[in-house]
């Protein structure tokens, strides 16, 4: 996801924002809006939510741009701070439906099976998006967020590891689980 040049980048911004430069920390915040955005979005799957996680998520970088270690990737850190912030949030709405609607990765495959399809095709389509949806929504947290962080967020399983502080094997083995919940849970599994 980040390459090593931008890491790279991204650590002097750092260096730079720690002294009190304010255009280096827009610089991070610019560069790191949208995949956090887009990180908060399918996980809460409300658009309000995820602006308010991701404003938490700065002001908290912010706060302790010091402690950051630049033995890591600046991004997995960035990530970290996301998903615990997505988590408070779960903490603090649990009677809330978190995947109401269908993330615009979904969104975009549903128009893609859609095009072949005749409208009743369609509709039938969408309930079962939107049953996909809900069923994700009701996955533990620890199946829930290796299966967006790799499957909707394009991250490797090294990656995700990191940003979960698990083992790349260990994220194989939940996103396997989840994809086996879902699949028992949408009548699909054996």
């Amino acid at each position: 996801m980040v390459s090593q040049e931008s890491d790279a980048q991204d650590k002097a911004l750092v260096k730079r924002a720690v002294t009190g430069d304010d255009r280096a920390f827009t610089e991070i915040m610019g560069k790191y809006k949208s995949p956090l955005y887009g990180f908060a979005y399918r996980y809460v799957n409300d658009p309000d939510d995820a602006e308010d996680i991701v404003q938490d998520t700065f002001i908290a970088m912010h706060r302790n741009l010091s402690r950051f270690n630049p033995s890591y990737k600046f991004s997995t850190w960035a990530f970290q701070i996301a998903k615990n912030k997505c988590r408070d949030l779960g903490r603090k709405r649990k009677t809330r439906s978190f995947m109401q609607r269908a993330t615009p990765f979904m969104e975009t495959r549903m128009t893609e099976v859609q095009s072949d399809e005749n409208p009743e095709d369609g509709i039938d389509a969408k309930r079962k998006l939107d049953d996909l949806v809900a069923k994700i929504a009701l996955l533990p947290e620890n199946l829930k967020a290796p299966l967006i962080l790799c499957t909707l967020e394009d991250m490797s399983h090294k990656q995700a590891a990191q940003v979960l502080g698990i083992s790349p094997k260990a994220v194989e083995t939940r996103i396997y689980r989840a994809r086996h919940s879902l699949s028992n849970s949408l009548g699909l599994g054996s």
